[in-house]
């Protein structure tokens, strides 16, 4: 739900940067005479996650150890190839794609809006389904522990309305357009004690996509984290708001001081910040 900028390095340099680093030569040569087919398998994994149908992308068989993936190349090789000369410390050059992938989105997890720090880079399609994609830049999101961990793990979707936002490639709807919405809710005294965040997407978008938006957000548990994170601020916001209100300050003064440059300067659209001021506003009425 955070959009991530192209990797520096393409699939092109980064399986070039591994097969350098590869000493049995049975095995390098078998890498290298795979590289175009490899790489066409990337163009195309980008190409589905523009359209959002990563799903039509076939896994590989669970019930089928070992099997041919691409080319000549088998899932142990390309699982190897991540593990041993990607990110293997003792592989430098591979190792420095995989640190700028790692912190490309800063401290901020691109799967739950910033809350977590990423501190893996998690496969997109799961390299133990679709291990062609094992070091494919655009398949190795940043992310945080309980993001890849809990929120995501080895899942991966098996329809299109289950596939969650992908943060490299995906339409800049799901990006640029608000889905998330929140209200405030009120205690006994008819002030704002909580946030209740929800999803609400644009009536103009296809019944997929709604579902995709909702999965996302139930995937990485957004309206726990995002109303935890609200519930440290809110009570401040409240405070000065009912002082305001005592020294009859109009509301659409305090929206304009408050409220909408407290939406405004919300990292982005769907981030829990704008809902929270986007709630608050909807308080004052």
């Amino acid at each position: 739900m955070m959009r991530l900028d192209d990797p520096t390095s393409g699939y092109d340099d980064t399986l070039t940067t591994c097969i350098s680093g590869v000493l049995r030569k049975a095995f390098k040569d078998k890498i290298e005479l795979d590289k175009p087919v490899l790489i066409q398998a990337g163009k195309d994994y980008i190409t589905a996650g523009k359209a959002g149908t990563l799903t039509d992308i076939h896994p590989t068989d669970p019930a089928d150890a070992d099997p041919v993936v691409i080319g000549s190349l088998r899932k142990s090789e390309l699982v190897n190839l991540y593990e041993y000369y990607f990110r293997n410390k003792e592989k430098v050059e591979a190792r420095k794609i995989y640190s700028k992938l790692l912190s490309c989105a800063g401290e901020e997890c691109p799967f739950c809006g910033g809350i977590g720090k990423p501190r893996n880079l998690d496969h997109f399609l799961p390299k133990s389904r679709f291990p062609q994609f094992s070091v494919l830049p655009q398949n190795l999101v940043p992310s945080c522990r309980d993001c890849n961990m809990e929120g995501k793990a080895e899942e991966f979707a098996k329809t299109a309305s289950d596939l969650i936002i992908h943060p490299y490639v995906d339409d800049d709807k799901f990006f640029k357009q608000q889905w998330i919405q929140a209200k405030c809710i009120l205690d006994n005294n008819n002030l704002p004690s909580s946030v209740f965040y929800f999803v609400s997407p644009p009536n103009g978008w296809n019944q997929v996509d709604k579902d995709r938006v909702k999965k996302h957000f139930d995937s990485f548990g957004l309206a726990n984290n995002y109303a935890l994170q609200a519930s440290v601020h809110l009570q401040t916001h409240v405070d000065t708001i009912t002082a305001l209100r005592k020294a009859n300050i109009p509301n659409e003064l305090i929206r304009t001081a408050i409220i909408d440059p407290g939406m405004n300067n919300a990292p982005f659209i769907n981030h829990w910040v704008h809902g929270m001021f986007q709630a608050l506003s909807g308080y004052l009425g």
